[in-house]
């Protein structure tokens, strides 16, 4: 992995720029994008990639909106860590970090399937449609640690959860 240091030695960037280190993985019904960035970053997302139906803050604040459109989304840790941000799909979009960030997005394959998400709290009853996604900490789940950025297809049985503080969510195919 390249440290930012590494990262300012190769462009030749003084200690004072900002950066933002983004992630996509491609999942089997779906893929999970991550933005990891300092404060005062601004990035853009063209409308061809746009395709985040939810953004998990794991840490940090911002705001996202359609490009040149005045009407954003503000996103935080502390009271707004999961947004529904399907009204931006197909859009080109604009996200201003405030704080240093590190930002999970839940992500569909095709444009013509939503899904619906939901942070866990507690023990649940499993969908067959649905799948679980550990975005941060180290949750235990039916006696088995999870870790994050691990993800499981749920069957139609209960799910008995120790959070541990972890942010563990739940996508179900509409």
């Amino acid at each position: 992995m390249i440290t930012k240091l590494d990262y300012m030695r190769l462009h030749k960037w003084s200690s004072d720029s900002t950066y933002v280190r983004r992630y996509r993985k491609k999942c089997e019904e779906f893929a999970i994008c991550c933005e990891m960035g300092d404060a005062n970053v601004i990035f853009l997302e063209p409308s061809n990639q746009r395709t985040t139906l939810y953004q998990i803050i794991i840490k940090g604040s911002g705001r996202v909106s359609k490009l040149f459109d005045a009407d954003h989304v503000d996103l935080d840790d502390k009271t707004n860590s999961f947004v529904n941000l399907k009204k931006f799909i197909g859009y080109n979009t604009v996200f201003q970090s405030y704080t240093s960030s590190y930002i999970y997005g839940f992500n569909t394959l095709n444009l013509d399937q939503d899904w619906n998400g939901k942070l866990i709290t507690d023990s649940f009853v499993g969908d067959d449609r649905s799948w679980l996604v550990c975005f941060d900490g180290r949750p235990i789940i039916n006696g088995t640690q999870i870790e994050p950025r691990d993800y499981a297809k749920l069957e139609n049985k209960n799910y008995d959860i120790e959070l541990n503080n972890a942010i563990v969510g739940v996508f179900t195919k509409v």
